[in-house]
Parts: structure tokens; sequence; C-alpha cells
């Protein structure tokens, strides 16, 4: 399940959830060397150098030259750079280290040496030219594109002439792949008055802090352009294996927005404060590895956003105290192949039955047109029904708009469709487009049909039913009812139910489902079910694909069910059902190597029409929601990545079943008319142990309702 293609630190909330990054490289990632082209480096700084060589004077000693900020320009580059980057650093003296252009054409052939020099050497993976040189001519010409197809970031400085253009060196570089331009800001991110802006550059230029400390008051680019080429041999080292092109890019999506809103001509892409900013930004769409399969299969199960479980796995998978620990430092790969650890925790969304208060709500606040005719000569009725979702709120944004404002769409139609035919004396056919499945072949069919209400309202959306429905409120279905004579007391009915739900959380599952009826008396009659639910991508309504899905589950069930008419009001149903599942497991999910799960559930409830007022209706309910008996899995969570780039994983196997407790849920309401148009609802739903986890305490929602029908 892929996120947005970039995630920027300020405006993804992705960022915060990133608990560390993993200190574990590849071999390559020890042999990172950044090259800085300036003015030398301090023998006795404390930094981690290596030889390089004084192009300017044409001798091995690389001390530095300068005696600017104390240190010297170059050391100060260079400890600069060590911020960020752990690896050695190759200085090359490029200049008389004053700064005052007299030896300028002299810089030039020293700087083309040292470019030469570097590109025989493939340690160095970044090259920093952090002290202002002319463009390259001539000759020398070729350089620059040599080294970009060397596969070698270079990082530019943009010069210090406050011109709206950086200097030539980058102006005529900056297409190459592998280059980035960089501008020079105060410790707040506000341009240096004496950097170039990004000009031409901007698709390639980012400003950093140019200060040699930040609490510094005067500075300039050459100085932001160390520390970016620092952050760049700090992302080589989190994968050694990204091209230049790659670590470039990293850096410019990390950027943040500054100036005019977009890249722009003044701050090119943005503003980069730290390497923190650049070495946490997971660039998506990230993945999280999987467990290789038998067969040498292996892969990513997507990002953490919006991951989907069902209640039967949750207790056991999520909320158990051990599996949740695990969960908290689960290795993910960004885009660019760089490790992460984030709490998945804090991107699951559990499917048990708290996802229906968004059903119920929008239940609450729906326009619906329904209508029918009758096809006599084919004895055939049509029935259908249109409902429209309105959030009146939007309704005052349209109203306080401006001519030429953008305004959301207010509305979405929901279609329904239902055709019932007669084939014989004996026998009809029935079709349905997204109808509710629990209405066909559960326990609310037997619920006597309020005008205004429906069947019932219970807040999980109970429909005493069993998992053969599927796992949505809406379906395709298809029945052949049969009745051996109109005063029989058998009756028998055969059905499909296909569930391919495009709107949230793709749930796909098909079902074949047989029933037999048989009727005690008027009042009462018992039914027995059974049949096969196949799920694709999804074990129990959880996860439809992804980490935590499957290829498919197949579902063998039997439910037997009854319905007492206890008076002229009151209808009292009951369903109790058992199932046994087969698991195909997929390579790109977090379980594999299911054993058979044995799983069972059960409702019972009492619903009443017109009990204190001409209408109203009431209903209180009591069941447990599916629960697995019995069935283990393996529970792969990727831990970290050795010094050969391979995963490691936390295996184990885990037993479904044992979640210490078993969830059951009682639910109640009442819905009245006060008048015509306005209804009063009271509704209240108490689950013990919810997810079948006892540490998980009790869940108590109580909620009133007053709707005004137009």
């Amino acid at each position: 399940m892929p996120l947005p293609k970039t995630i920027r630190p300020q405006k993804s909330g992705l960022t915060s959830i990133i608990v560390s990054i993993l200190a574990l490289f590849s071999a390559n990632a020890h042999a990172q060397q950044v090259a800085l082209l300036d003015s030398g480096v301090d023998p006795n700084a404390g930094l981690n150098i290596a030889p390089g060589f004084n192009y300017f004077l044409n001798i091995e000693d690389t001390s530095d030259v300068s005696t600017l900020e104390g240190e010297g320009h170059g050391t100060v580059s260079a400890r600069l750079v060590s911020e960020s980057f752990s690896g050695l650093i190759v200085p090359f003296v490029i200049t008389d280290g004053a700064g005052l252009g007299l030896f300028e054409p002299q810089s030039t052939v020293a700087r083309d040496s040292a470019l030469s020099d570097i590109l025989g050497r493939d340690q160095v993976r970044v090259i920093g030219i952090t002290w202002g040189t002319a463009g390259i001519t001539g000759s020398a010409a070729p350089l620059l594109p040599q080294l970009s197809n060397s596969n070698k970031v270079i990082a530019i400085t943009a010069g210090d002439d406050s011109a709206a253009q950086p200097n030539a060196l980058s102006t005529s570089s900056f297409n190459l792949s592998g280059v980035i331009i960089v501008g020079g800001t105060d410790a707040d991110g506000d341009l240096l008055p004496q950097t170039n802006r990004a000009g031409t550059t901007q698709n390639k230029y980012v400003t950093a802090i140019g200060l040699p400390t930040l609490d510094a008051s005067d500075g300039d680019s050459s100085w932001a352009a160390a520390r970016i080429s620092g952050i760049a041999g700090a992302v080589l080292q989190q994968n050694p294996n990204l091209t230049a092109a790659e670590v470039v890019e990293v850096i410019l999506q990390s950027a943040e927005d500054r100036g005019a809103e977009g890249t722009d001509s003044e701050f090119g892409r943005g503003f980069i404060a730290n390497a923190q900013q650049v070495l946490n930004n997971v660039i998506g769409p990230p993945v999280v590895p999987t467990q290789p399969t038998d067969s040498g299969g292996g892969g990513g199960g997507g990002s953490g956003a919006g991951l989907l479980l069902g209640g039967a796995l949750v207790g056991a998978l999520l909320l158990m105290r051990k599996p949740k620990e695990k969960l908290e430092k689960t290795l993910v790969l960004d885009s660019y192949g760089r490790t992460f650890q984030i709490d998945l925790n804090d991107h699951m969304q559990i499917d048990d039955g708290i996802l229906h208060l968004n059903d119920f709500f929008h239940a609450l606040d729906q326009t619906s047109i329904s209508n029918g005719f009758v096809l006599p000569d084919l004895n055939t009725e049509v029935m259908f029904s249109a409902t429209t979702d309105q959030d009146h709120r939007f309704d005052m944004i349209e109203y306080f708009s401006m001519p030429g404002d953008v305004v959301i769409e207010d509305q979405s139609a929901d279609v329904s469709l239902a055709v019932a035919t007669r084939l014989g004396a004996q026998t009809s056919l029935t079709g349905g487009y997204r109808v509710s499945p629990g209405l066909l072949f559960g326990g609310a069919s037997d619920l006597e049909s309020h005008e205004l209400f429906g069947t019932s309202s219970f807040i999980s959306g109970q429909s005493f039913s069993s998992v053969l429905t599927g796992f949505s409120s809406q379906a395709q279905t298809l029945t052949l009812d049969y009745q051996p004579a109109a005063l029989s007391k058998t009756a028998f009915k055969a059905g499909l139910v296909s569930v391919d739900e495009d709107r949230r959380f793709g749930k796909d599952s098909f079902s074949t489902i047989l029933e037999g009826e048989y009727q005690l008396n008027k009042d009462a009659g018992v039914t027995l079910q059974f049949g096969q639910i196949e799920e694709q991508g999804s074990l129990f309504g959880g996860a439809a694909g992804g980490l935590f899905g499957v290829n498919t589950a197949t579902t063998y069930a039997v439910n037997i069910g009854g319905h007492w008419r206890t008076s002229d009001k009151f209808t009292m149903v009951a369903n109790y059902g058992v199932g046994r599942t087969k698991v195909d497991a997929t390579a790109d999910s977090l379980l594999g190597n299911f054993s058979d799960l044995r799983s069972d559930w059960y409702s019972l409830g009492l619903v009443g029409n017109n009990i204190f007022r001409a209408r109203d209706q009431i209903g209180v309910s009591f069941s447990q929601p599916l629960k697995i008996r019995s069935g283990d899995v393996d529970y792969s969570i990727p831990t970290g990545r050795d010094l050969d780039g391979l995963i490691a994983f936390d295996t184990e196997r885990v037993d479904l079943s044992e979640t210490n407790a078993t969830e059951r849920r009682l639910e109640g309401y009442y819905r009245t008319m006060l008048s015509d148009k306005l209804e009063l609802g009271s509704f209240v739903s108490y689950r013990q142990h919810p997810n079948h986890v006892l540490e998980e305490g009790n869940e108590l929602l109580i909620m009133g309702t007053l709707r005004y029908r137009q």
C-alpha cells in the first residue's frame, strides 16, 4: 500500500514516527570518502583525514593555508562535513588561502588537477567544491561530466557575489547528474545577503546554514556546501548502493520549502537545517521487508499507512504485549533503500466493529430516494434506491466562498438495486447490487422491517449472520429460493455473495451459501446454513493485501439460526456458527506458514417496533464476535540489516487462539419520531475484553442523536 510519492518533513506526519536510523551499513559503507577542494585541513584538528594533495603548491602537505576563523577556511569546512559524515575526508588544497583573487588562474589549474586526481579514486563518492573558483573551460571542460559519469556527488558552492545567479562553475554544470548547487543562510534559514541566489539552477539548488558555528554572525555559501557534502556522505552511509543522482534527489526532496511556494529562483528547492532532516526523511513509498519463502520468494508488504487488521487477529498479533513491543521497532526501507525503524502499531486500523461508526453516522444523515415497479407479464419486481451522504458544513463553505473559488463536492451518491422474479410456483430468483448481504442470509431477514428505521440499528451493524455473508455492509448477491409447496414448513435457498469493496480497504471475497429453513409454527423457525467464502488478500475481513495480508483465505462454515416472534411487537433472533479456514500465504506479508484455523461466533437479539409510540423501535443484542479457537502462524518482523545488506528477522510461531480472554458485546438502542420530521435516538454499546484481550479492559460507548428529516 504505497504512500504519496514524496514525503517532505514539513508536510508529512510520517517523519515524526521514525524512532532511529539503523547504524548498519554494508562493507562498502566504511570506505566512503568525501573529497574537499578548499584551503587544506589542520592536521592537529582531530578530524578523520585521508591523504590528499596540495595542487596549488604541488606538494603533499595538505595543512590549512588559510587563517580564517582562527581554524582556517578548509578546516572549518572539514569540521562541518564531519558533523554528519563519519568516514574519511580527503583534502585538496587549491588556493593560497587569502581569498583576495590574486592567484585565480593558479587556483583554477589546481582545482582542475584535483578533479582529475579524484577521477581515479573510486572510494571518493562525494566532492565538495567549497572554495569558489571560475568556470571550467578549454582542455579541462570534460572533467565534471566525467566525474558525473563516475557516479560521484558534486556539491558546488553557489558563490558570494550578492548575484541573482550562482557562479559560473555552478551555472555551467548544474544540469549534470549528481551535481547540487548550495547557497548559504543564517541559523534561522534566511539567505545570507551576499550569497548568490538560485536563478536558473533552481531545480538543483538548495540552501544550508553557511555559518562556521551556529552562533556566528557572518559566513558564506562555501560552508553551506561543506554541510551538504557531509550530508551527502551520510546518505551514502545509509545506503552505499545509491547512485549520485539518487543522493542528490534525497537531499532535494528533504528540503523545507522557503520563499515563494514551491521551487523558486531565490531558495531553489528549499532549506536543509541539519543532517537529521535528510537522514530521517522517509521518502516513499517505504517498504517493510518480508521473510523469504521456501521457494526463495520474499519482498515488501508495502508501507505502514492505513493497514487494516481483522478483529479476530488483532489480539494475538497486535495487542498482546510481546508482539506489540516487537512492532515498535520494525525495519522499513524507503524508496531509496535506506533503512529506518518505525512503530508499526501507529499505522494499524482495526476492523472490529468500531469502523461501523462511520456507516452508522452516515446513515443518520442521508437523503434517500427509494422506488420500485412491477412487471406483471414477467412476474418480476424491481426495487432501487439512491442514497446521498451530505455534510451541511460544506453548504456553509459554498455560501461564504468567493467567485471563482473551488468548492468541495458536497454529495456522493450510492445506488442500490434489487430485482426479484418468480420462475415458477415454487421457485424465485433475486439479484442485488450493493445491497446488505446480512438482510438476505442473516437473522435480520426474519425481523419486521420498520418503515422508517429498517430492521435494526445497532452501532456495530449487527445482522445476526455468519461469516459467509462477507465482511462488508454492501455486496452483489444472487439467490435462488425454493419452497416445495405453498403451505410447506420447509424452504431452501442457494446463494452467491460477491464483495468487491473499492471505497475502503479493497476487501474482495466470494461466497457460496446453501440454506435450509424449517418453520416450527407460524411464529418460530430455524435455519441451517453452510457454505464457503474465499477472501482475496484478506483474512477474516482484515488486511486487503499488505503486511498482514494473505493470498487467499478459504473458510468452510456451518451456521444455525432461529427466530421467534414473541408478540405482535417483538421478535427474537439468534445464531451460532463454526468455521474452518485454510490460508494460502503470500511472500509480501509478515505472516506465513498458517495451520488450519478453527473459529466460532454467536449472537442473540430482540427487536421491537411501535412499543411506546406509534413510530418507534427498540433493540438489544448480546454477541461474541468471531474468535479463533485453534491455529497458528509464523510471525516474522524485520529488525535489522547486516554488513552484507541481508535483512534480519525476529520470527516466532504465534498461537492465534492464545488471547487470554473472549470478547462479548452488549448493545442496545431506542429510536422514535417526536414529530413528522424530528427523530430522537439513543444508543449504547458495551464491549467486555475488546478483541479478546484481557488487558484491553472494557469499553462503553453511549450516544444520543437528534435528527431533523427534511
